[in-house]
């Protein structure tokens, strides 16, 4: 669920159209920090007379919900940079731009989240070092321009692909393969740059391959299309890599 708050009813509810997907409007900034709210998004928008106020929502927000994606929606201005230079958001958007680069926006914030969070959890973790240290650099890369295949991933790391393919293996008791993890975090990037308007070729140029590769990519997860990839709810797409990993290195 994505959660807004906006300085008025009206703003609100552009950012809740703008969102394009299950969003709920709150009316007072208690309500995004007070408990477990279950919010998979932030999105909170203000003009620049609220703008300090919302800067100190913003850092609370940052120590509270540190796995939660914020989205800053405000008016063009040169001034919200300075505001914002000692705080963290995921996103920062222009309400001039809002219809055009708030869904994909909210899709890259959630998706660079989880992408971290695994990270972190790997890193925290007790799998061997190389496949450790193999792993949270793929989560982490794969935030710009994911991994291209194990050798490249072995190269990044200073090790061997087949000591990361035969550590891999004995970690998820022999299925998926690593080959089968990267590729998979390939589909989630191209998805996300499908959808913020990017033609399926331009999309394969940006990952360093062809369209008939993204396309072997999509079949072997979530097992579809690339037209059918189109189709899927960005956060669905995302759950459901997540709870495969989840699967994996439980």
């Amino acid at each position: 669920m994505i959660w807004i708050l906006a300085d008025t009813r009206s703003d609100a509810e552009r950012i809740r159209r703008a969102a394009g997907a299950a969003a709920h409007v709150v009316d007072a900034a208690g309500e995004l920090t007070a408990g477990d709210n279950g919010a998979s998004c932030i999105v909170v928008g203000c003009g620049p007379r609220s703008l300090r106020e919302r800067t100190e929502l913003l850092t609370d927000l940052g120590l509270r919900r540190p796995w939660v994606p914020v989205i800053f929606v405000t008016d063009r201005d040169a001034d919200v940079a300075r505001s914002l230079s000692n705080v963290r958001v995921a996103e920062l958007v222009w309400f001039d731009d809002l219809e055009t680069q708030l869904a994909h926006r909210i899709q890259a914030a959630r998706t660079t989240t989880e992408l971290a969070h695994l990270a972190e959890r790997i890193q925290s973790s007790s799998i061997r070092p190389a496949l450790r240290s193999a792993l949270v650099y793929a989560f982490r890369q794969a935030e710009g321009t994911p991994v291209r295949g194990v050798k490249h991933l072995a190269s990044a790391i200073r090790s061997s692909p087949t000591t990361l393919s035969h550590e891999f293996r004995a970690q998820v008791g022999g299925e998926p393969k690593l080959s089968e993890l990267l590729s998979g975090l390939a589909t989630l990037k191209a998805q996300q740059l499908r959808r913020a308007g990017a033609s399926w070729g331009n999309v394969a140029t940006s990952l360093g391959c062809d369209r008939r590769t993204l396309t072997r990519r999509s079949h072997r997860w979530p097992g579809c299309t690339l037209r059918e990839l189109e189709r899927w709810a960005p956060e669905q797409l995302l759950a459901a890599f997540v709870a495969s990993c989840e699967l994996t290195f439980h």
